[in-house]
């Protein structure tokens, strides 16, 4: 009664002997050997299909790394001129494609020159550039905003020194600006800058003051009226005797 249902001489053991042959059969015939249900997922993500597939890419992977570029010896420049072709950098400066601004214009050659001298890549070189540039334009701002704090300080410490005669000293320092620029905002900008806004002050209210009406046309100098002026002289020492 118990073997009704099998067929006459198969027991239960012979049926799980058979399931296993035929797995192993079929793992044979499938080509992958024995595998587990890891791997077997695993090669079936990458897409390989057949072992012959696997094997390519294997080759494929093995010829790149035997084709690596080797490091040259320390001192060996040919070796490191030829690295660096391989690695893109050109025969001259005219392979270095750089916009400069055209404060850089004058320089830019230079820095080309430079780069390709000491092995930066062009987009390397192209990079610092960039980063140039706009650190520039950040420490100007910072620059001009520091400027113009120490410029309101000097000017303030000036009208204090000066005390009641401020307004007058800073009306004879506009005409001296007037006079001596012909109000060119340009070269005032520039003098105020190398001397600093206290000195400019100073200077400009000597000179303002020296050509006004109410002095004498010897500028205030002691002179008899046979000797001759010298501005050149004059202006000399207002701008040095400090």
């Amino acid at each position: 009664m118990d073997n009704f249902d099998k067929p006459e001489g198969q027991t239960t053991s012979d049926n799980l002997l058979t399931s296993e042959i035929n797995e192993g059969l079929l793992r044979s015939q499938s080509g992958w050997g024995e595998l587990s249900a890891e791997d077997e997922g695993y090669i079936g993500k990458k897409g390989f299909k057949t072992p012959a597939e696997l094997l390519k890419s294997y080759r494929e992977l093995e010829k790149g790394f035997s084709s690596r570029v080797a490091l040259p010896k320390d001192g060996d420049k040919k070796a490191l001129d030829k690295l660096y072709s391989r690695l893109g950098m050109p025969e001259d400066s005219s392979g270095f494609d750089i916009s400069f601004a055209e404060e850089d214009k004058e320089i830019g050659e230079a820095f080309k020159q430079a780069c390709l001298k000491n092995n930066i890549l062009p987009q390397a070189a192209k990079g610092i550039y960039d980063w140039f540039v706009q650190n520039r334009s950040e420490m100007t701002k910072k620059l001009d905003a520091e400027w113009v704090k120490t410029s309101m300080r000097e000017m303030e410490d000036m009208k204090r020194e000066w005390g009641t005669k401020a307004d007058r000293n800073i009306a004879l320092m506009k005409r001296g600006v007037r006079l001596f620029t012909e109000s060119d905002d340009a070269a005032v900008f520039d003098i105020e800058h190398a001397l600093g806004t206290k000195r400019t002050m100073e200077i400009f209210c000597r000179l303002g003051g020296a050509l006004s009406e109410d002095n004498p046309v010897s500028f205030g100098q002691n002179m008899n009226e046979s000797e001759e002026f010298n501005s050149l002289e004059y202006y000399r020492k207002m701008f040095n005797d400090y």
